[in-house]
C-alpha cells in the first residue's frame, strides 16, 4: 500500500469537489437570473418542487458538462496541474451556461404560448420536469465536444 499516493488522490478528490461545489455555485446564481422574476432559492425554501426540479436540472447538466473540465487536476500533481484544472474548469462552466442560456432561449421562443418562467414560479412541476430534461439533454448532447474542446485547446 503507498500511503502516498493514497494521500495525494485525497487531496485530488477534496480540489475536485471544492472546485465542482464553486462551478454550481456560479452556475446556479448565473444561470438563476434566466429564471425572469423568480428568486429560485426562496421559492425552493418556499417547498416549489417545480424550482427544485429545474434547479435540480441544472445542476446534474452542469456537472455534466464540467467534468471533464477538470481533468488537468488529476493528470500531474504540481501547480502547473492544477492551474490547467482550473482554467480548464473556467472554460467548461463558460460554455455550460453558454450552452444551457442558448437552449432555454430557443425553447421558450418555440414554445411562445408557455411562459414557462410564470409556470415555475406558480409550482407547475410539469414545466419543471420538461425544463429540466431539456437541460440535462442538452449536456448529455454536448459534453463530448466541450470535452473534445478541452483536449484540443490544452494539447
Amino acid at each position: 500500500m503507498n500511503v502516498a499516493l493514497i494521500g495525494l488522490a485525497f487531496v485530488r478528490l477534496i480540489l475536485g469537489i471544492v472546485f465542482a461545489v464553486a462551478a454550481l455555485y456560479i452556475a446556479s446564481s448565473v444561470l438563476g437570473r434566466l429564471t425572469k422574476g423568480i428568486d429560485d432559492w426562496a421559492e425552493i425554501g418556499r417547498g416549489n418542487i417545480a424550482v427544485a426540479i429545474f434547479m435540480g436540472g441544472i445542476f446534474i447538466s452542469v456537472a455534466t458538462i464540467i467534468a471533464p473540465g477538470i481533468s488537468g487536476l488529476f493528470t500531474r500533481w504540481d501547480a502547473l496541474a492544477i492551474t490547467i484544472g482550473f482554467i480548464q474548469l473556467i472554460i467548461a462552466l463558460a460554455l455550460a451556461m453558454s450552452m444551457q442560456y442558448v437552449a432555454l432561449s430557443v425553447f421558450g421562443k418555440l414554445t411562445k404560448e408557455l411562459d414557462e418562467w410564470s409556470e415555475l414560479k406558480k409550482g407547475n412541476v410539469a414545466v419543471g420536469i420538461t425544463m429540466a430534461a431539456i437541460v440535462i439533454a442538452v449536456a448529455a448532447v454536448v459534453v463530448k465536444g466541450v470535452e473534445t474542446l478541452i483536449e484540443a485547446v490544452f494539447a
